[in-house]
């Protein structure tokens, strides 16, 4: 008995807005999705995946680049708007015209 490995799921209760409920049992019945609960899982899973790539990411940038928490929004703003072709400045010169230290500096 010393050796049983505890189990790899626990049950446990969640409160949901009532129109979600409603739409993720009409999605199980529509046989959309498998379970509420595996859908529900796999869901967090992945938003706990994203805030968690969100922050190392935001930690690589201050560690590699020395940013700040200003800056590190702004770098992504920059990403966004270089992939969405609203901007052609380098990040340099992006960061430097929107932070105040950048302000500073060019006056």
């Amino acid at each position: 008995m010393a050796d049983e490995r505890p189990p790899e799921y626990e049950r446990i209760s969640i409160t949901v807005p009532r129109a979600l409920a409603e739409e993720l049992r009409d999605m199980k019945q529509a046989h959309s999705i498998e379970s509420v609960s595996a859908f529900a899982s796999r869901a967090m899973a992945e938003q706990i995946d994203r805030e968690r790539r969100h922050r190392e990411s935001g930690e690589r940038l201050r560690a590699e680049f020395g940013l700040d928490e200003e800056e590190v929004e702004l770098a992504r703003q920059w990403a966004d708007d270089v992939t969405n072709r609203r901007t052609r400045l380098s990040l340099e010169e992006y960061l430097a015209s929107r932070t105040s230290r950048g302000k500073r500096d060019a006056a």
